[in-house]
């Protein structure tokens, strides 16, 4: 996002004009003091700035969300640790000695991605992501939704779209770099050929282009692919895939985060099934949950339970298919994995759930 040049006004100093955005700090010179001053972005929009230009505010609320939702997620996570040090001191005292080390800070270590629609490969027992994308869907992608990677000038699709090249041209390459991910015509098209998925790149602030971490992720958790139709609503966002994250992961703090799937637990889902199967049945913001809308974020994370009821769901859909008993094998092994009873899994609280209270 491009502030620079933009126009604000500020509550006490008046009309100005952004002249600086770096490190997530932007720097306005004002009309009538000739004066710059700093401000922390973006929540200097909400208390002080008010831009002339409303073009960026989606982008901006977006902004101010996730840094909302990691806030909470860090105050519920600092909150339950100062309630296992208290527990802790207080078995210590008693002469019970437990180490720290051993106690679980969080179990939200699950993950949902958030992917762009891809119908590439898409059949009646395969919502897609195995093929590159019909013509139609690129041009939403491209033009419409404007995808960052999708409406970059070097994609082939964009290039395809502009005569640059042409569809046999586009699917020889695809063909070519199956199974590779750094060479592919965009993760999407390849992610349930690879079953891998990635956490993208930062898109605002200096570190713009670098590569993002998966900072709470594990193995032997839950990777959950999500997306929504064209011109779709976020409300209507649904589970495509998931699959048991490989339980060899250790984290990622090299390189753009990536993770990949344990061959035995993963399963996908038609198009059909899948939208039984909405996000927002079983995820919610923890700081505004009535707010239905990801955002700009390309992840998010899930807490055991809701990653549970997700495989359950999953089951009651792959009832009488022939992926019934895979879908029950998987739900039974998740669970056991995280000391859950399958068979008392709470009802889902998802954001959908608590807009209708």
């Amino acid at each position: 996002m491009e502030l620079y040049g933009e126009v604000v006004n500020h509550k006490y100093f008046g009309r100005g004009q952004i002249v600086e955005f770096k490190n997530n700090y932007i720097t306005v010179l004002f009309d009538e003091s000739k004066a710059e001053k700093q401000f922390a972005y973006p929540i200097a929009f909400v208390t002080f700035l008010e831009l002339e230009n409303k073009t960026f505010m989606k982008e901006i609320e977006e902004d101010i969300n996730i840094i909302a939702e990691k806030e909470a997620e860090d105050k519920r996570i600092n909150e339950e640790l100062e309630k296992l040090e208290i527990a802790l001191k207080s078995k210590e005292a008693a002469g019970k000695h437990i180490k720290k080390s051993t106690l679980k800070n969080t179990d939200k270590n699950n993950i949902a991605f958030k992917c762009n629609y891809c119908d590439g490969g898409n059949s009646k027992e395969n919502v897609g992501y195995q093929g590159v994308c019909s013509d139609a869907t690129m041009k939403f992608n491209i033009n419409i939704a404007k995808h960052i990677w999708c409406s970059q000038p070097e994609s082939m699709c964009y290039r395809y779209l502009h005569g640059d090249i042409t569809r046999e041209e586009i699917n020889e390459f695809y063909e070519s770099t199956k199974s590779e991910f750094s060479k592919c015509v965009c993760y999407e098209s390849q992610m349930l050929e690879i079953w891998s998925a990635g956490a993208g790149v930062t898109q605002n602030g200096d570190k713009k282009g670098n590569p993002m971490s998966l900072r709470n992720v594990r193995g032997n958790s839950l990777a959950v692919l999500t997306t929504k139709l064209p011109y779709a609503q976020d409300k209507d966002r649904f589970i495509f895939a998931a699959f048991l994250i490989d339980e060899n992961y250790e984290g990622d703090n090299k390189e753009e985060g990536f993770v990949g799937a344990n061959p035995k637990y993963r399963l996908r889902l038609s198009l059909a099934e899948a939208k039984e199967l909405k996000f927002w049945d079983y995820y919610f913001n923890p700081n505004k949950p009535e707010k239905i809308i990801l955002g700009s974020g390309l992840h998010r994370y899930l807490t055991d339970v809701q990653s549970a009821q997700v495989l359950k769901k999953i089951c009651e859909i792959k009832k009488g298919t022939l992926e019934e008993e895979s879908s029950k094998e998987f739900l039974e092994h998740y669970c056991k994995l995280k000391k859950l009873d399958s068979e008392s899994i709470p009802k889902n609280n998802g954001g959908l759930q608590r807009i209708l209270r």
